[in-house]
């Protein structure tokens, strides 16, 4: 199988990508390509409407998904996104576009590996940069402390993440 760096793309499937019948209805409807490296992606249309909106990425060869994007809304963008930095097969970190404007403005931790995320970061006013953040502090899985960035400062470099990135 040819290394994804190296596919060209086709009518949006990558040359050289395994197609898969992931329903088991007799037709194609994702793919899967494989990097020199043992990283794996696969593709899927999940409705059956055409349209590929499902992305599972195993980083670290073990054949369990590591990382999920999804296009909730079929414009082409992934949406929300979780990862599983740890292996233990619960998402430690998960961010999502809530308001459809094709920038990240949510995005939740499991910072003490427990399998509750415990931070969540909010953009409220659409830049790309959370203004919000509310913790967990004891683990009960309620927000115990909101802190808000003061109005007119700018949070880039505070310590804040940079949602438009994630």
């Amino acid at each position: 199988m040819s290394d994804v760096d190296d596919a060209s793309y086709d009518g949006g499937t990558p040359d050289g990508a395994e197609q898969v019948d992931y329903d088991g209805d007799g037709s194609a409807d994702g793919y899967l390509v494989t990097n020199s490296d043992g990283t794996a992606y696969e593709v899927v249309d999940t409705n059956n409407d055409g349209a590929y909106d499902t992305v599972l990425v195993d980083t670290d060869g073990d054949n369990d998904a590591d990382a999920v994007g999804v296009d909730t809304n079929n414009d082409g963008r992934v949406d929300a996104v979780a990862y599983d930095a740890d292996g233990d097969s619960d998402a430690d970190y998960a961010a999502a576009d809530t308001d459809g404007d094709g920038i990240i403005d949510t995005a939740v931790a499991d910072t003490n590996n427990d399998g509750v995320a415990d931070v969540a970061y909010v953009d409220t006013n659409a830049d790309g940069t959370a203004d919000v953040a509310y913790t967990d502090s004891d683990g009960d899985g309620q927000w115990d402390t909101e802190t808000t960035a003061p109005s007119g400062t700018e949070t880039a470099g505070t310590g804040a993440p940079d949602l438009a990135s994630a």
